[in-house]
């Protein structure tokens, strides 16, 4: 098949979190099975100056039409290599839109004109799926989510025999501006109403792919069910249910070749499944570099992420002070919301041999921390795929979630991780304590073993993609 990618982010070229692993490690992997993948996202400043960005090439030039004016630009074409892999990479070349600093903006806020941004990527993305006569278009995420209603309402004919599939990487985002806004997306008022773009007298961007393409995927299965309900749908759950049998959901993997404590250069020392002993070396070296008390084994407890509400970073603050008194040592990695920071520095400070804090974001650390930690949390109030769990499975640690989401269908309770069902403190201290109970059961070396023996690659998450696609590109065909 020939797969036309649509995303804001896709690494290493360019991202911001999650979406940009999921979209270029999917790739990455559909690729290996031999489909020719094209991927498309805007040249950014960051990913035109980045080291692994190919020599590009003109590919055609790109005229938007606005109400006052028009948008004049280009594509640019590279071969992506990634490994042993070739992706067709396509930069959307529009410098007033994309050369900036930021992705989406900076400390400030997004940028004003983000509808316009997106709007205007989806729309040449459509024409783009069009040019080059893909089999499917794959729309990830709000950003993209015009591209099926383009491709079946502007571009028709044309576009008949072309699927359409919109990816839900995290639906509490869903692209939602003013009404005012209709007018950059080049489609008409005919399309403004509760069954088309209209989202509670916003225009909602998600809804372009949520209403149009044929399958509609979530990155997880059990996410995929909770879109259905108000508690994860935001607002949107009414519609997840109209689509009913269109809504399917796939969890993520991750990419191994990457994420590879066997030959990575920012640990202290190498292993794997066949030798495990060096994560006791990892260990011992984060415990020194934090300047921590060494625990018994299972209770380096380690967190990674944003402190932010989604990531429940203000219920492990609160559970800060319960772990340590249970004999636990903690490292805490991430940034964000002032006030979480500001409480778990604070907590640093009064258990400086318990409990370790780096605020900011350092890649080389972050692994380092990985896999070192006996444990890893992951108390997400809502969590669509999630990558933090595989990455301490790949790096030998146990997981302990929240059990939502893509944690429920990644994370065998008991075996692979710790599932516990209600987000508060009490519940997560508990959680941690089955797990030291398995480090105990089973000893510390076996269980390293087993989590690093795991297969948490795209292998069977492509398998699964490449059957969806086939279905949906036959469909198509057999409609149009």
């Amino acid at each position: 098949m020939r797969i036309l990618f649509l995303s804001a982010e896709l690494a290493p070229l360019a991202q911001s979190g999650g979406l940009g692993d999921a979209a270029g490690g999917l790739a990455r992997a559909l690729a290996a099975r031999g489909h020719e993948l094209v991927c498309a996202l805007p040249a950014y400043r960051a990913a035109l100056a980045h080291s692994q960005c190919p020599a590009l090439a003109e590919a055609g030039a790109v005229e938007l039409a606005l109400p006052e004016r028009t948008l004049r630009g280009r594509w640019l074409k590279g071969a992506l290599r990634l490994g042993a892999e070739r992706l067709d990479l396509r930069l959307l070349d529009l410098p007033e839109l994309y050369d900036r600093d930021g992705l989406y903006g900076d400390a400030d806020g997004p940028y004003v004109d983000e509808a316009l941004r997106f709007a205007s990527f989806a729309r040449a993305g459509a024409a783009l799926a069009v040019e080059l006569g893909v089999d499917v278009l794959v729309a990830h995420d709000w950003h993209a989510g015009l591209a099926p209603c383009v491709l079946r309402e502007v571009h028709g004919d044309a576009a008949r025999g072309i699927a359409a599939v919109q990816v839900v990487h995290n639906g509490a985002y869903q692209g939602r501006y003013p009404a005012s806004a209709l007018a950059v997306t080049g489609l008409g008022l005919e399309h403004f109403h509760m069954h088309g773009l209209e989202f509670y007298g916003d225009l909602c961007m998600l809804k372009g792919g949520l209403v149009w393409a044929d399958r509609v995927v979530a990155v997880s299965p059990t996410y995929a069910r909770e879109l259905r309900t108000p508690g994860f749908g935001a607002g949107l759950e009414g519609l997840y249910v109209w689509r009913g049998d269109a809504l399917d959901g796939i969890a993520n993997g991750i990419d191994t070749e990457r994420f590879d404590p066997a030959r990575d250069a920012a640990l202290p020392h190498a292993f794997d499944a066949r030798r495990p002993a060096g994560k006791q070396v990892c260990r011992d070296a984060l415990v020194a570099e934090f300047g921590l008390a060494a625990p018994v084994a299972g209770r380096l407890v380690c967190a990674i992420g944003r402190f932010a509400w989604q990531k429940g970073w203000d219920v492990l603050a609160e559970a800060v002070e319960p772990l340590v008194a249970t004999g636990a040592s903690l490292v805490l990695l991430g940034s964000g919301d002032a006030a979480i920071a500001e409480r778990l520095d604070e907590l640093a400070r009064q258990h400086a041999r318990r409990v370790g804090l780096f605020v900011g974001w350092d890649e080389r650390l972050s692994r380092r921390v990985y896999a070192g930690a006996d444990v890893v949390l992951v108390p997400s109030r809502y969590e669509p795929c999630g990558l933090v769990q595989l990455l301490a499975q790949r790096y030998g640690a146990l997981p302990v979630a929240h059990a939502v989401g893509g944690l429920v269908d990644t994370i065998d309770d008991g075996r692979t991780g710790v599932l516990f069902d209600a987000l508060e403190p009490d519940a997560l201290v508990a959680a941690c304590a089955r797990a030291a109970r398995l480090f105990e059961e089973r000893g510390a070396a076996a269980l390293r073993a087993d989590l690093l023996a795991l297969d948490v690659s795209w292998r069977v998450p492509a398998a699964r993609w490449e059957e969806l696609l086939r279905e949906t590109v036959e469909a198509r065909r057999v409609a149009s």
